[in-house]
């Protein structure tokens, strides 16, 4: 490009305007605040911007908060709801005029009942635990009795479920409480 073309390039620029040079910065922007800024304003800046961000988090532990706590209570209403029904079911058994009533229909009262309660208990998670002939632990069994036997294949066996315990996922609501065979060697 020549000497001409370049007064020409320029001539037909807008006013005001500076035409682009290859390799060359026309325009010069803003300097960024930093660049420019002593230190007391960059740390005036990231004091802003820190207390900005604990409010932002303060806000959100707030929000969190409160959606947990909202879920927590419709969660304890639902299984109210499910345990109310079960307490109707119970009040109509005891409720059972006994003249005419024979104690298999009671017992057969009581036992519709208690599978409702088993799958209500399901239905929210809470597993059974129930041991029999299932090696004795500790984390998930309390013993009440040791029962003999001769059988070394069966030691630390559970070998009666008491009371059948509770867990809810990975958590022990309560440990089946039971009797473990124990084996004893004959000495001789």
């Amino acid at each position: 490009m020549g000497k001409k073309d370049r007064e020409q390039e320029m001539d037909s620029a807008a006013p005001g305007e500076a035409p682009e040079t290859p390799g060359h910065v026309d325009e010069v922007g803003a300097p960024e605040p930093e660049e420019d800024a002593g230190p007391e304003a960059e740390l005036a800046a990231l004091q802003d911007r820190h207390l900005r961000l604990a409010a932002e988090f303060d806000n959100f532990r707030r929000r969190t908060r409160r959606e947990l706590g909202d879920a927590g209570e419709r969660a304890r209403a639902e299984l109210a709801g499910k345990l109310l029904e079960l307490m109707d079911d119970l009040q109509r058994v005891a409720e059972t005029p006994l003249e005419g009533t024979t104690t298999d229909a009671l017992h057969e009262g009581i036992g519709l009942v208690a599978r409702k309660f088993a799958k209500v208990l399901s239905d929210t998670g809470v597993e059974p635990v129930n041991p029999v002939d299932e090696r004795f632990d500790p984390n998930l069994h309390e013993a009440l009795m040791m029962t003999p036997t001769d059988d070394p294949e069966q030691d630390e066996l559970v070998s009666h479920v008491v009371l059948i315990g509770y867990r809810l996922g990975d958590r022990l609501l309560r440990p089946a409480r039971v009797t473990v065979y124990r084996h004893e060697a004959e000495t001789s």
